[in-house]
């Protein structure tokens, strides 16, 4: 790697939350978490977090798992580069999202956004909210 082509910050731990709801819009932070990492040498992870009540009364949270790593390991063939999945339940996204910073020592997050719905103005959307509250640096990207 050459001086103009490493990255003028320090990362070894890239995370990407994923709402599995949305995948195909986290698609750009995917391959920009990638792109960096292949900048940096940084691990990249996947986060979902699904709620402990599942989305039925009749279904688990843990139900959901198999699909999820089913996308991590497509996104890592398609782009090329290992990608660790990291499923968690809990029914409070931002803060599932701060633990993971700590307990995996996360060092930069990529993570999309949509355009602002009017619940968004009154209480923020999770990509705001883990800009506000994270202690690394947050990249938001916002889609189509």
């Amino acid at each position: 790697m050459t001086e103009q082509t490493k990255l003028p910050f320090a990362a070894t731990h890239i995370l990407v939350p994923v709402d599995m709801r949305h995948k195909e819009a986290s698609q750009l932070a995917v391959e920009s978490a990638v792109c960096l990492a292949g900048l940096s040498g940084a691990k990249v992870s996947i986060l979902t977090v699904t709620n402990p009540l599942g989305t039925h009364l009749t279904e688990m949270p843990e139900a959901r798992k198999p699909e999820f790593d089913a996308f991590v390991a497509q996104e890592a063939d398609r782009l090329g580069h290992a990608i660790t999945p990291l499923f968690e339940s809990h029914e409070a996204v931002n803060e599932t999202i701060q633990k993971v910073i700590a307990k995996h020592g996360v060092d930069f997050v990529v993570m999309a956004t949509h355009h602002p719905r009017l619940s968004d103005h009154l209480f923020g959307s999770h990509a705001s909210q883990t800009a506000l509250h994270a202690n690394c640096s947050v990249l938001i990207l916002r889609g189509a």
